[in-house]
């Protein structure tokens, strides 16, 4: 078996894979690749084989996990002896004393622990080849064991070949039709670390006759990855893509049996008793080591004194710059130069130099950082690149300024570095809220107000500071909402709106942003009151001739309330006098007709008619207020259906 062909190529993505090209001229057909455990789905999902002379690829064969656990021995570190001695019993052997040689079927090993000793035990053959008699033979006097069958030897083997496999590792061999020479490429994809960017910023800042602060910087990107290969990389290409391809981990590896149902050959006995008997029906990969990352940093400029013009070129000339290339939804970064990275090490190799123009802002925006403006570069990104998002450490002027985190950036995107918090500058906000009636409609049953939701925000700058400075104050888009006022936007994005305020040298400037939603709001009709109608006339909502019909509208519906309310009192009456009758019956009903007790009596008697006679009233009051309501119901209906049409 050959070693594995040398790793050539080395595309890395940000999702945590590796695509692989190894390429060599091997001159054996059996070519072993090992892989560790957790990489060996994506090398069978992937595994490309390419052979350039025209030989054919027999197969692809690989490890089946614990292949060791199908082996008919089972022999362990430190009694290997006795364990193969035990996994041979029955086959035939010879065994090889110290002072003979014996032959025959292996039929055990006894320990002996009153003699100290071990034996094997075995049923010897006599010369001519036929059985003989049994024997046993101290372990110590072994010189020998010769394996007579081919099946055992086999066995053996397969055994011996399995422990050359570890938990984490697998081998795949490819089998190649016989050559004397191949020029062969194979290519797959293997977990791997997400490659990592980091940036370097070189600024040279001048001030403009308005005072504000551009000029131009250099951006240097490098990329870090990890060696995670059980071997050197050396004179290898390497690519980094930036992107989010579809991948995922399919489990080829793993050998599963499908469950199937046993059936049991049918025994015809002689027919007995008849019974029914109850039926029954039978029922990762370990993480990658961490390795020590040793990064190759750019050298730093030196302290001498030149002007940071000098420096900026200086780190520019010699700073290899890779090439970029779109590959649809992907973008691929070349390092310029083959790496030589060593097993278990990481390395920071140079993708992209470029000089950009940008300008200095102070950029307020209080749910990011409260209180305080930062100061950050704001700039294009020209490069032609589409820049992977990762930390830039901000060099300006020759001097450290901050860092500040790019974010995933494509070509012609806007681009803020946020290196420094401006402690000279304080911010503070103010929030409140309010909500009032502009406008409302009738609609039959329905009063439809329109209302306002007026968020205010006042900002105000302190600067502290002995210059005069301009702050762009960035604040979030409200849903559905409008700005109010006559201050224009300077700039919107998706979620802010941008405004670029002049903050003079010790003072305070205040800033007020108005946002407004509209929202509809509506409730009964017949649950106005006069007071409502007032507010209406007032603001001018409704003509006077609608304001006439729901004032009409309003008089009915409370004449309404009113026969109600009668009609419950009557209930009330009707139900006393009903009381007082029927005590005046039962007093009736024990009094005498004659002296005191007749005077009374004949009281008692005249207040029953009297009662009788109200209770008439009552009910001739109750049905002419039924009546006026059903009669002013109609009317109000009426009324209504009239206010829905206008």
């Amino acid at each position: 078996m050959s070693a594995p062909l040398p790793i050539r190529r080395l595309t890395l993505y940000k999702h945590g894979v590796a695509f692989v090209e190894r390429e060599g001229n091997p001159e054996t057909s059996q070519i072993v690749l090992r892989f560790r455990s957790d990489e060996v789905n994506d090398a069978l999902k992937s595994l490309l084989v390419i052979e350039r002379t025209g030989a054919g690829v027999r197969g692809i064969h690989y490890e089946t996990p614990a292949r060791t656990g199908h082996s008919p021995l089972q022999i362990s570190g430190d009694h290997s002896l006795l364990d193969l001695a035990r996994g041979l019993r029955g086959r035939r052997v010879q065994l090889r004393l110290t002072d003979q040689t014996a032959t025959g079927r292996l039929v055990g090993v006894d320990v002996e622990e009153s003699l100290g000793r071990t034996v094997l035990v075995l049923l010897e053959e006599s010369a001519e080849g036929s059985p003989g008699t049994i024997r046993s033979f101290v372990l110590e006097r072994l010189l020998a064991l010769v394996l007579l069958e081919a099946p055992a030897r086999a066995d053996l083997h397969y055994f011996l070949d399995a422990s050359l496999s570890d938990a984490e590792h697998r081998a795949v061999t490819l089998a190649l039709e016989e050559r004397p020479a191949y020029d062969l490429l194979v290519s797959y994809l293997v977990p791997s670390a997400a490659w990592r960017v980091s940036y370097r910023l070189v600024a040279e800042t001048e001030t403009d006759e308005a005072g504000a602060r551009r000029g131009s910087l250099l951006l240097q990107g490098w990329g870090l990855f990890d060696n995670r290969f059980e071997e050197d990389l050396d004179g290898v290409v390497v690519r980094l893509v930036a992107g989010q391809p579809i991948s995922f981990v399919y489990d080829l590896a793993t050998s599963e049996v499908p469950r199937r149902p046993t059936v049991k050959d049918e025994v015809r006995v002689a027919p007995g008793p008849v019974e029914f008997e109850e039926s029954f029906v039978a029922g990762g990969p370990p993480a990658a080591p961490m390795v020590m990352m040793e990064a190759m940093v750019p050298p730093a400029p030196v302290p001498a004194k030149r002007s940071a013009r000098f420096e900026r070129q200086a780190l520019a000339e010699q700073t290899p710059s890779g090439t970029a290339t779109a590959m649809g939804e992907l973008f691929q970064y070349e390092v310029s130069a083959p790496v030589r990275v060593r097993r278990g090490e990481s390395a920071l190799v140079p993708i992209f130099v470029r000089t950009l123009p940008y300008r200095y802002e102070l950029l307020y925006n209080g749910r990011k950082l409260p209180q305080h403006p930062v100061a950050a570069f704001r700039l294009t990104n020209d490069t032609g690149l589409v820049l992977e998002r990762g930390p830039v450490t901000v060099i300006e002027d020759g001097e450290y300024r901050g860092e500040a985190v790019v974010s995933f950036t494509t070509e012609g995107a806007e681009l803020y570095l946020a290196f420094a918090v401006e402690l000279g500058i304080r911010v503070h906000e103010e929030a409140t809220s309010d909500r009032e009636t502009v406008g409302l409609e009738i609609a039959g049953r329905l009063v439809v107000f329109q209302e306002a939701l007026v968020w205010t925000t006042t900002y105000q700058v302190e600067n502290r500071l002995t210059e005069a400075r301009t702050v762009t104050l960035e604040h979030p888009i409200r849903p559905a909402t409008e700005l109010v006022g006559e201050q224009p936007v300077g700039e919107q994005t998706a979620e802010h709106y941008r405004w670029q305020i002049r903050c003079p040298a010790r003072e305070k400037t205040r800033f007020t942003v108005r946002e407004r939603r509209y929202e509809r709001r509506s409730q009964q009709t017949l649950d106005l009151d006069y007071a409502d109608l007032e507010r209406f006339l007032e603001h001018r909502w409704l003509d006077e001739a609608t304001l006439v019909a729901i004032s009409d509208l309003l008089h009915a519906h409370q004449s309404i309330a009113h026969a109600e309310a009668e009609i419950q009192k009557i209930a009330l009456e009707r139900k006393d006098l009903f009381k007082r009758q029927e005590q005046w019956r039962q007093n009736l009903g024990v009094l005498r007709g004659e002296g005191d007790e007749g005077t009374f009596r004949s009281r008692l008697f005249e207040q029953l008619v009297a009662s009788e006679d109200r209770l008439a009233a009552l009910d001739q009051r109750e049905a002419e207020l039924k009546a006026h309501i059903a009669q002013t119901r109609e009317s109000v209906d009426a009324m209504l259906a009239d206010l829905g049409s206008t």
